[in-house]
């Protein structure tokens, strides 16, 4: 009887922490949210990709990938950005 009781016990300790590491690893919400708008220009020719914020965030925004690794999150209806998504639209387009 303290047998089934140690086995029940270790499998539930499995399970729980199974469940927890799943949970852990799935995602409920947006990966990157814009909060604030870089105000300064950027070069097309600095900008490795362009991704657009998730629908679940607050603020629509786009999020700039530089050269450097750096990600900076601009405003999508300002002119200089709209060219840059246009530019790189194009380019995945190309390939």
């Amino acid at each position: 009887m303290m047998m089934k009781m140690k086995i029940a016990l270790v499998t539930c300790v499995l399970l729980v922490s199974s469940l927890a590491l799943v949970a852990s690893e799935s995602s409920f919400g947006p990966q990157f949210c814009c909060f604030s708008y870089y105000e300064g220009r950027l070069r097309k020719a600095n900008v490795m990709d362009v991704r657009l914020t998730a629908s679940m965030c607050a603020k629509k925004g786009v999020i700039l990938t530089m050269l450097n690794g750096l990600n900076v999150c601009v405003d999508p209806s300002v002119q200089w950005v709209k060219s840059i998504i246009e530019a790189k639209e194009k380019e995945q387009m190309e390939k």
